[in-house]
């Protein structure tokens, strides 16, 4: 049997907790309209709760992503036995087993070589011309 409360989010403990504090009125005078306080609840009063909630999610996943890493050796180390793609490259940078460094054979060629490609396309489509110079000068 799985555990119920090990599957409810963070955020469903948080209004569970505040709406447990809140005495609960079940009289017809609380759900008149001017006052209709159980119609909202304590998940209407802890709102508040939310930019917390969201703020630590993005920290936890900024952390956990962790885009600058130490400096430790690669166990996959470039190989060049067989043809490779970029995908077939990069499955385990998907999986989490390894990480992408910064200027690493897979970075450049994800990021730096398509780049260089394009601004040197676009050096000689249209800047070039437009300048009415000739390319890179």
């Amino acid at each position: 049997m799985i555990n119920k409360s090990s599957n409810e989010s963070t955020l469903e403990k948080i209004y569970k907790n505040l709406e447990s504090g809140m005495p609960e009125n079940k009289s017809i005078k609380e759900y008149a309209l001017p006052n209709a306080r159980q119609w909202l609840g304590g998940r209407f009063v802890a709102i508040w709760v939310l930019p917390i909630y969201f703020l630590r999610k993005i920290a936890k996943f900024s952390a956990s992503s962790a885009f600058v890493r130490p400096y430790s050796p690669s166990k996959n180390v470039p190989s060049y036995k067989q043809p490779e793609t970029l995908f077939t490259s990069l499955r385990s940078v998907f999986r989490g087993e390894d990480h992408l460094r910064f200027f690493d054979h897979r970075f450049i060629g994800i990021w730096v070589l398509p780049i260089a490609l394009t601004g040197i396309v676009f050096e000689i489509l249209l800047i070039a011309p437009a300048n009415n110079t000739s390319p890179f000068n």
